[in-house]
């Protein structure tokens, strides 16, 4: 009989993960501070934000291997 396996001392992400999300959100905010600087409103900023984000971490998972 197996014993169950502490999984306590495991990472909650690995590091790649952690690098493309914070690369993501980074491009995000920033997509997001341009959009609302340029001359439009909040939510058209929040939909530029999500769309580089989805965007970048797309790219990110295809090119970080």
């Amino acid at each position: 009989m197996s014993t169950p396996s502490d999984r306590s001392q495991e990472p909650l992400m690995t590091l790649r993960a952690a690098v493309i999300l914070m690369l993501g959100t980074q491009i995000a905010a920033a997509a997001g501070v341009l959009t609302v600087l340029a001359g439009n409103t909040w939510a058209v900023a929040v939909l530029a934000a999500g769309g580089a984000f989805a965007g970048t971490v797309a790219f990110a998972r295809s090119v970080i291997g």
